[in-house]
């Protein structure tokens, strides 16, 4: 259910009349790379002819949009709905700025920091990786779905590595790698950072299970990562669903 929505009719002389509607009205998020929300923004043509309509779209310096600009071709009646990401390095009130010609909505950006007692994946600053397919990101690792995953775009060449880091240090003795079942990752290295460069705490070779669970002696690290170095399908890839770390 759409909350209180929000709508700015523009209204140019040269063009029929294109509405905007940014829902929800204000959006909730946790800090963190991997923790934030989507707003979604409506372009409707109410005009009899068809037209290209533009939207720019601003933020805050503390948070990161994907984009800025909108440019979508609209039929006569058609309405275009574009979801944009929002995500926040810091804690704070801020705002997400939708504007089209003279019109301009500005929606409400609430940045909170993760509960106490949070997963140490919810506490990451930053998650990257060796690379990432477009529909397949670093974060898709630690969203908790078991729908995505993490797939890098070098099939076939290894080796290639998924990083976790927060920006104090936690203690970890545990890191649960789940890949997929089918054309699973078969060997990687699990690694932590140390005052050096990396650790291996775990060598995984020769796995055909979805799941793996690696165990060491605890240690306080800023960073755990994946390296990984050989899949079980013939069109051998990355593929990570889930990293759970504790």
């Amino acid at each position: 259910m759409i909350s209180s929505t929000l709508v700015a009719l523009v209204a140019l002389s040269a063009t029929p009349p294109v509405s905007i509607t940014v829902a929800p009205a204000t959006l909730p998020i946790t800090i963190g790379q991997c923790n934030g929300g989507t707003i979604t923004v409506k372009l409707t043509n109410h005009g009899k002819t068809p037209i290209y309509a533009d939207a720019s779209l601003s933020a805050d310096p503390a948070l990161h949009l994907p984009r800025s600009l909108i440019t979508t071709w609209l039929p006569a009646g058609y309405t275009s709905s574009v979801p944009v990401a929002v995500r926040a390095t810091r804690a704070g009130d801020f705002r997400v700025r939708v504007t089209a010609g003279p019109s301009r909505v500005e929606v409400p950006i609430r940045v909170g920091t993760p509960a106490p007692g949070a997963a140490l994946t919810r506490l990451a600053s930053r998650v990257t990786a060796s690379s990432a397919r477009a529909g397949s990101p670093a974060c898709a690792a630690i969203d908790g779905r078991a729908d995505t995953m993490w797939n890098d775009t070098t099939g076939k060449r290894w080796p290639d590595w998924w990083q976790l880091d927060w920006d104090t240090a936690h203690r970890v003795s545990r890191i649960a790698v789940t890949t997929t079942a089918d054309g699973g990752l078969r060997d990687w290295d699990v690694q932590v950072a140390v005052p050096t460069g990396w650790q291996t705490v775990d060598s995984v070779r020769g796995n055909r299970s979805a799941l793996k669970i690696s165990t060491f002696t605890a240690r306080a690290t800023t960073a755990v990562r994946i390296v990984t170095l050989a899949g079980n399908g013939v069109n051998d890839q990355s593929r990570l669903v889930d990293v759970a770390i504790s």
